[in-house]
């Protein structure tokens, strides 16, 4: 696994999670790198309110196997803006540029966690 983009910590690149998400019939999965990320997909994975990965688009799959994108600096929102929200099949397509360089999938919703520790 390699290490995403915004990890400047020290930690061996293993450390933290990797979440699988579901829109609709595709999926795409993000490296957590941090524990208040991971605490978000918990969250968004149970009944937490703040459901909507939100994240900066990189080139590079990373964990994120089969694209040639993944998404780091990634929060969880409650609502986000219509513009970075899509399929990660339309990320593929248009690339980083997506959404702004963001993106946000609306009917987003973590599948699993699986935790690298």
């Amino acid at each position: 696994m390699n290490t995403a983009c915004d990890d400047d910590s020290p930690t061996s690149p293993s450390e933290g999670a990797v979440a699988t998400f579901r829109v609709e019939n595709e999926s795409f999965r993000v490296h957590l790198t941090t524990p208040e990320q991971i605490r978000g997909a918990e969250l968004a994975l149970g009944n937490g309110p703040a459901k909507i990965p939100n994240g900066r688009l990189v080139a590079g799959e990373d964990v994120n196997q089969g694209y040639s994108w993944h998404l780091v600096d990634v929060t969880f929102a409650e609502v986000t803006i219509e513009l970075c929200d899509g399929l990660p099949s339309e990320v593929q397509r248009a690339g980083v540029s997506f959404g702004g360089g963001r993106y946000c999938p609306w009917s987003a919703r973590v599948v699993s966690i699986d935790y690298a520790r």
